[in-house]
């Protein structure tokens, strides 16, 4: 039975986190919950805990970017400074022991200490990031973006890019694009802070762009965040050669259940430079099982006007997929995998489909400070208008992590 239409456009979040319960208790019933605490999060976009045998998360730049394939937990990505350590300043050289007027007079007054050849910064890493994703709508996005991580005395991080991408499309101009920015990351007690100013060198265009993001941990394993993001649109040549830009905000929540399971769920609202807007929910609901896990993504997103300007925009969508996955070590210390696959339907424009996918990453260590992240993905979502065949998007990601 089809459900009005009504239905999948005021689909209300409250509604989304009360289908994750839902999937909780049937998880739980597959598997005893553990009794160990969760541990602290303080990552809002955290999707499952890490383990020590787990490979590090390839990050992208920051996306509010429509479609429920940009939701894979694989694609949910980790600060690219997780896991990298804080190496100790070096002790100042201690001068001997010798004995002045001036020191025998100050004898009783509180030395200071020496802050003489204190870095302001301290680069502790370089992150290269490609991304190369088409689908058979002869959409070719290639996104090729490098981030340097310095770490400041105060122990703040800043985050440079810049990149060199291009879009291509049949019909289409193909458009480069240049991108600047600079992102700071600060604490402010227990609420993390992160905001973003940077521009985009596009053909024929510049256009500035900022970012915020803030998280805040409720309790130990229960995270909120909110952000906001304000820049062009770019979705495939064509957004950009029409210059659409877009300005996203929303919250979101990560829950730690247990040790084996948590909870995401998000809601984003868009307003777009023609006067559209949209509104996009996802929620995920995860449980472990050893190496293996098994989840449950529920999807919503619509747009209040149709347009020919270049990017998807249907009036109702929702997405629900079942997930299985694994993931361990192939070669002890060397070599670590993910593979997962999704089935499940999609209702988009009042007709119902199939939906699903497959996802594979893998992580070489090369050395203690040199990592290499590939991997491949493939989806039947529907992400562009394809008339009435059914779609395809493949996208291919490779991360190398040199820390210093």
């Amino acid at each position: 039975m089809k459900l009005p239409t009504v239905c999948y456009r005021f689909l209300a979040w409250q509604s989304l986190l009360a289908t994750g319960s839902v999937f909780v208790c049937l998880l739980f019933k597959i598997t005893v919950s553990s009794a160990t605490t969760a541990p602290d999060l303080d990552r809002a976009d955290k999707i499952s805990v890490d383990r020590k045998s787990s490979p590090p998360v390839m990050r992208l730049a920051p996306q509010l970017i429509a479609g429920a394939d940009n939701f894979n937990p694989t694609l949910k990505l980790l600060p690219p400074t997780e896991n990298i350590p804080i190496p100790p300043p070096p002790p100042p050289p201690t001068p001997p022991n010798q004995t002045t007027p001036a020191a025998e007079t100050n004898a009783g007054a509180v030395a200071k200490p020496n802050t003489v050849g204190t870095p302001f910064a301290v680069l502790e890493g370089i992150q290269p990031n490609i991304n190369n994703s088409w689908n058979n709508s002869g959409q070719v996005n290639q996104t090729i973006e490098s981030t340097a991580i310095l770490r400041l005395n105060n122990g703040d991080l800043l985050f440079l890019t810049i990149g060199n991408n291009t879009y291509e499309q049949l019909g289409v101009k193909t458009v480069t694009n240049i991108p600047l920015g600079i992102e700071w990351e600060t604490k402010i007690n227990a609420l993390k802070v992160r905001p973003g100013v940077g521009v985009d060198i596009l053909s024929g265009a510049t256009t500035p762009n900022f970012s915020l993001k803030v998280d805040y941990p409720v309790t130990a394993g229960l995270t909120v965040s909110a952000d906001l993001q304000q820049g062009a649109y770019k979705f495939n040549a064509k957004t950009i050669g029409n210059q659409i830009s877009a300005f996203r905000y929303g919250p979101s929540m990560f829950w730690q259940i247990d040790k084996e399971t948590s909870l995401f769920s998000s809601l984003h609202l868009g307003n777009y430079s023609d006067n559209n807007q949209e509104q996009q929910s996802f929620s995920r609901i995860e449980r472990k099982l050893g190496e293996f896990s098994v989840a449950g993504n529920l999807f919503t997103w619509n747009y209040r006007n149709p347009t020919d300007k270049g990017y998807f925009t249907p009036p109702d969508f929702l997405v629900y997929t079942g997930e299985v996955a694994w993931e361990g070590s192939v070669i002890r210390d060397v070599l670590s995998c993910r593979l997962s696959a999704s089935l499940g339907g999609q209702h988009v424009n009042t007709k119902d489909s199939d939906a699903g996918g497959y996802q594979t990453k893998c992580t070489a260590k090369i050395s203690p400070n040199f990592e290499v992240d590939l991997g491949y993905s493939f989806s039947n979502v529907k992400s562009h208008d394809t008339g009435g065949s059914p779609a395809t998007s493949q996208s291919i990601l490779s991360q190398i992590r040199w820390k210093f």
